[in-house]
């Protein structure tokens, strides 16, 4: 009983169908979902690492959990809190219409910003490594949510705090 499309979710256009897709707002948005019956699913940020080939018997999560915000600024650092479901280019924009340089050579990557810690994004020289802090994540099974924080973050003009699911 594979219906609804998923041509619009994947960035090579393929027309293959999961059981449902479903948006995903916040962490506790995901949390009471995880109570629902949406089992089995898989969660799909940007579509843009994935290849599709035949319809998939899950339901799909799409992480739309976004915000671009800046939670602390001081004479060493500024962190800014994003959202995992922003699209890392947005991002990018984002940080250098506030003249905050670093992450300028990573324009144009495509995918969402909660997907950049696991793809560890890199291009002419810079990675978004460089501008990573920490993270907040859900654990799917038992629905904790953990902040996982990166040792010795390479200061940059900008330094770049993702909230992910």
């Amino acid at each position: 009983m594979v219906a609804q499309s998923l041509i619009n979710y994947n960035t090579f256009g393929i027309d293959a169908r999961a059981l449902s897709v479903r948006s995903v707002w916040s962490t506790n948005h995901l949390l009471s979902m995880l109570k629902e019956d949406i089992y089995p699913f898989r969660i799909l940020g940007g579509g843009s690492n994935i290849l599709i080939t035949q319809d998939l018997p899950y339901h799909i999560l799409r992480n739309e959990i976004k915000g671009l915000e800046i939670t602390e600024e001081n004479d060493e650092q500024l962190i800014v809190k994003v959202g995992a479901g922003e699209v890392w280019h947005q991002l990018v924009m984002w940080t250098l219409s506030h003249n905050l340089g670093g992450l300028e050579n990573l324009s144009l990557i495509p995918g969402s910003v909660g997907a950049a810690p696991m793809q560890n994004i890199g291009a002419y020289g810079v990675e978004q490594d460089s501008c990573f802090v920490s993270l907040e994540a859900v654990h799917i099974e038992t629905g904790i949510k953990r902040f996982l924080i990166k040792k010795n973050a390479v200061s940059v003009t900008g330094k770049v705090y993702s909230s992910i699911v």
